[in-house]
């Protein structure tokens, strides 16, 4: 069965429209949530409304034991991943605060065996040329 890790980004949007991307949630799969992006989320969430809404997602991946943590592995895994865009894609870390974040979402991902399904694009294409990892990419509608 496929596994999925949704990245902030497609919550984020989720919350502003239900339906949107709804086929990512009920397509065949099952769906984690990384502890890296309910903490994203939970950052972001500053009304009473969005911090309810992030409690609910907390609440029913915590009921289902879905919720992905970085293990000392993937720490590691996520410093070789920064190493490497450094060097090869030339990213500068003190311009790229969330990279380090999204490196251990993709060092979660490919533990867990999943895919990381996100709009982020940059990003996570340039991990994945430089880090195995299986990436869905979610046009980004404008």
């Amino acid at each position: 069965m496929r596994k999925k890790l949704i990245d902030t980004n497609i919550f984020i949007d989720r919350f502003a429209d239900p339906d949107r991307f709804a086929d990512i949630f009920t397509a065949e799969g099952i769906v984690y949530l990384s502890s890296v992006v309910l903490m994203e989320l939970r950052a972001g969430a500053h009304l009473p409304s969005a911090i309810k809404a992030v409690d609910a997602i907390e609440s029913f991946f915590r009921g289902v034991s879905r919720i992905v943590t970085p293990q000392h592995i993937d720490f590691r895994m996520a410093g070789e991943i920064l190493a490497k865009l450094q060097r090869e894609k030339g990213y500068e870390l003190k311009k790229t605060a969330s990279l380090a974040n999204d490196c251990l979402i993709a060092a979660s991902a490919r533990n867990l065996g999943a895919t990381v399904v996100t709009q982020n694009a940059r990003d996570f294409v340039a991990i994945s040329e430089v880090f195995k990892l299986e990436i869905q990419i979610v046009k980004v509608e404008m």
